[in-house]
């Protein structure tokens, strides 16, 4: 959620919390900032993510994620440097 070379602490680096486990194709797409997720889980696509990418990731099918309160810090990091709005 924040990489590596922008933690400014080796504990943010090893933070378990500073990460997601998604699929290669989600993972792909939340790296280059076309989605990320609010605080409750939830997928907020990029309005730069086109329709065929919609249809890939299956968008409309999204599950919300679980997470816990040590995630949001590095999610609101994501949102506000990472994701394309």
């Amino acid at each position: 959620m924040m990489p590596w070379s922008r933690c400014e602490t080796d504990g943010q680096r090893l933070d378990v919390h500073n990460g997601l486990l998604l699929s290669a194709l989600w993972d792909a797409a939340f790296d280059t900032g076309l989605v990320t997720f609010d605080n409750d889980g939830r997928v907020l696509p990029s309005p730069h993510l086109d329709e065929a990418a919609r249809g890939e990731l299956r968008i409309a099918a999204a599950r919300q994620l679980i997470l816990r309160q040590e995630h949001l810090p590095y999610l609101t990091y994501h949102r506000n440097q990472i994701w394309k709005r």
